[in-house]
């Protein structure tokens, strides 16, 4: 179950959390809406997800 995450930012904060698009969790650092434990599953588990991130990605931010 994920939890409750704040709509609205505070503006004082130096950082907040997100909810991960993949699995609902709330998550400090996040690449294109996933969450570092999602990322990591999908390299390892689901080839094609992580295909379709590693698209976002270039998407995204562009390739070196």
């Amino acid at each position: 179950m994920a939890a409750d995450v704040d709509t609205e930012p505070d503006l004082d904060a130096l950082a907040a959390p997100h909810p991960c698009s993949r699995c609902g969790e709330p998550a400090m650092l996040s690449v294109v809406g996933f969450c570092a434990a999602c990322v990591a599953d999908m390299g390892l588990r689901h080839p094609d997800e992580y295909a379709s991130f590693k698209s976002a990605v270039s998407a995204t931010y562009g390739r070196k």
